[in-house]
């Protein structure tokens, strides 16, 4: 009798890590570049920018679990994997201290100028007023989104003497409570009342481009963005009009609607703005721990558990 196969559909990951977390579990694990069809596939590991359409789900009858590979599921059509009879899990968590101490190099590079200095003198200027460094401490920082990575930014921000807040309408007060972060009932407010603003929202159809013209104008003149969630919480035609205009004193993307950005994104060439690949999750232990942990999650429903890490159980079968 054939074993089940996994197929591990993310080119971070190796199968030696999925195997590792499969605990003994018999399977077949395949690392593959296109989402499989037919029989036999019991679970696909899925990363961020592998797309599942509700098509391929259907030519997967066997099909017990999507483990996503990433924090983020919005690319997993969860409906379709739910009729199936599957269960979705996501790995929440496996990179929060990664993304936080990232959001907050980018936040203190953008308000110390570090990389806007570094142009400027290899551009044979040598001008402290060209980024104009701002004092850390006392820096009115503001939160979109107040989840496990908001709150650890947040950690890190009032141990630097910033003055945070916060917007997360889901979040109960206590959250808010335990850690001294204002909280902000509306995002107009957290805009108008912050000197830079880091987004850590999912993308789900009300934050798609919440980041917008009007969203930009709210905020304080001369303030600055910062973006490590998803690249389309942003309208990028109005961050760059912000940006051109001064409005906006700067910005900082690790994320993107199309990664890499095509040449002749206007992104590219546009003042006051620092890119980064999509790598605020990345460490040596980040780069094994959701693999490890998606396998788990594997031999989990395999055993008729209900994986630790679901974000949407089966409509049939285990539901």
């Amino acid at each position: 009798m054939s074993l089940p196969r996994v197929f591990l559909l993310d080119s971070f990951g190796t199968v030696e890590d999925v195997v590792a977390g499969l605990r003994g579990t018999p399977a077949e694990v395949v690392a593959a570049d296109e989402v499989p069809a037919g029989p036999g596939v019991v679970a696909l590991l899925l990363g961020p920018e592998t797309e599942l359409s509700a098509a391929q789900v259907r030519a997967l009858p066997d099909l017990r679990v999507v483990a996503v590979t990433s924090a983020g599921f919005d690319h997993v059509p969860l409906g379709a994997v739910t009729r199936q009879g599957a269960w979705v899990t996501a790995n929440a968590g496996y990179c929060t201290e990664e993304v936080a101490d990232h959001t907050i190099a980018l936040v203190l590079g953008l308000l110390r100028g570090v990389t806007m200095l570094d142009r400027s003198v290899r551009a044979g200027r040598w001008d402290v007023t060209e980024a104009a460094p701002r004092r850390i401490a006392g820096t009115a920082y503001g939160l979109a989104g107040y989840g496990r990575i908001g709150q650890a930014v947040a950690a890190r921000a009032v141990a630097l003497g910033m003055r945070v807040s916060a917007y997360a309408p889901s979040r109960d007060d206590e959250a808010f409570r335990r850690s001294g972060v204002t909280r902000c009932r509306d995002l107009t407010e957290l805009l108008g009342a912050s000197d830079v603003v880091s987004l850590h929202l999912p993308l789900t159809p009300r934050t798609h481009g919440l980041f917008d013209g009007a969203a930009f104008a709210a905020m304080r003149p001369g303030a600055f963005l910062v973006n490590v969630a998803r690249g389309a919480l942003v309208d990028h035609t109005a961050l760059v009009a912000a940006l051109r205009s001064g409005h906006l004193s700067g910005a900082a993307l690790d994320v993107l609607p199309v990664e890499p950005p095509p040449v002749g994104d206007p992104l590219l060439e546009c003042p006051g703005l620092v890119l980064n690949p999509h790598a605020a999750w990345y460490s040596p232990a980040a780069l094994t721990r959701p693999y490890r942990q998606s396998g788990g999650y594997v031999a989990d429903v395999l055993a008729g558990l209900a994986p630790a890490g679901a974000v949407a159980r089966p409509m049939t079968g285990e539901a």
